[in-house]
């Protein structure tokens, strides 16, 4: 069985710290008198469920098209809960009690529950984010050299309140590596670890990252 564990793109998709958002423009309709239906599509290439591919922080690092979809099938997920509240920093602490799991894993998927306000309090959900610490980065980098990627319920691994550590977090996990960062993630429908993720971006050539379909076997 598969399911999606990424969010629908809309117009109402919430956006990181009042960024930019997705606009639709028609540029064909058939209630018009056209002969179809066609839309010209703006979006920002961090909205949404996306991944972070290493030029995100890296200037000298491979972008997301650089890569080929073996490259972003993970075959030892491990999801694991670690329950954050408003602008809470995952650490390396909460991290280190699942040492032994993570060790065998190459994506880890963190379910912090913050997910539930996605809908029903989108501008918490976009100001008020969980994220990842700095020493929970390093921690990560030092002690999982098979870990390829890390996945999260939040809007991004960078709490908007804590945004210069945030910073540091991505420039640790990505600089110098081939490491993928997946934020804005749909976790509510795990409740342990999948069989497979593969990670599906928008291939796209010159930009650092990407939105992305993913797909996990339960």
């Amino acid at each position: 069985m598969f399911v999606l564990l990424s969010h629908k793109l809309s117009t109402a998709t919430p956006v990181y710290a009042r960024g930019p958002s997705l606009t639709l423009k028609p540029l064909k309709q058939i209630s018009k008198g056209d002969s179809s239906n066609s839309y010209l599509i703006e979006i920002p290439n961090h909205l949404g469920t996306h991944v972070d591919a290493p030029r995100h922080f890296d200037p000298s690092g491979r972008s997301i098209a650089d890569y080929g979809i073996e490259s972003l099938t993970f075959k030892k997920p491990l999801l694991l809960n670690i329950p954050k509240q408003d602008s809470e920093l995952i650490m390396a602490e909460d991290l280190e009690r699942h040492e032994d799991k993570i060790i065998e894993a190459d994506i880890l998927l963190i379910k912090t529950g913050f997910q539930r306000f996605r809908s029903s309090d989108p501008q918490r959900y976009s100001m008020h984010n969980p994220g990842l610490s700095s020493n929970a980065a390093s921690y990560v980098v030092k002690n999982f050299p098979n870990l390829r990627a890390l996945g999260l319920d939040t809007i991004s691994l960078s709490s908007v309140d804590h945004r210069e550590d945030g910073r540091l977090s991505h420039k640790i996990l990505l600089s110098g590596r081939d490491f993928f960062i997946i934020e804005d993630m749909d976790l509510s429908k795990l409740t342990e670890s999948p069989k497979m993720v593969m990670v599906v971006p928008l291939f796209i050539e010159g930009i650092d990252s990407a939105p992305c379909v993913v797909i996990a076997e339960v």
